[in-house]
């Protein structure tokens, strides 16, 4: 069971996700720019806290083994969308503070829930069902107790 761990944190995460479209959705339809930044500063939290610990969970548990079989660069590529993704909460951070250009706080928004809508669905198409087919019982198991670890770390 060590993938449904990270399942669950996608399942969350699309949950996040369909709330931040609502609050891109209520400035493009509305120019409700006050009640979409207050959404999603309910949103930081599991946007800053659960999405580090779960991207931990996939780099440093998950990513560490599959790497040994299928190499370096393809997870490189994943690792580096994570990367995208702080940056882009950063800004999103930034833009909070004073939410002026709802235009562009829409357009942010927008660029994040797709970044993540096809991470996850990379991972739940590709990367998962390789790790479940070409790691052993065994590995599995020191993925979800390196993963645990790592969530005990928060």
């Amino acid at each position: 069971m060590a993938l449904e761990a990270l399942k669950e944190g996608h399942r969350k995460a699309l949950g996040v996700v369909g709330e931040m479209e609502r609050a891109a959705a209520l400035v493009k339809q509305r120019g409700d720019t006050g009640t979409a930044a207050a959404i999603l500063r309910g949103l930081l939290d599991f946007l800053e806290n659960d999405q580090r610990v779960h991207f931990l969970q996939e780099e440093e548990g998950l990513f560490l083994y599959l790497g040994v079989i299928i190499g370096e660069g393809p997870l490189q590529a994943m690792i580096g969308e994570h990367e995208s993704y702080w940056k882009a909460i950063a800004n999103l951070k930034g833009m909070l503070r004073a939410p002026g250009d709802g235009a562009a706080l829409a357009q942010l928004v927008t660029h994040i829930t797709a970044m993540l809508r096809g991470h996850i669905e990379k991972e739940e198409s590709a990367y998962f069902p390789m790790a479940e087919s070409r790691l052993s019982p065994q590995r599995l198991k020191e993925v979800d107790e390196e993963m645990a670890t790592i969530a005990g770390r928060r």
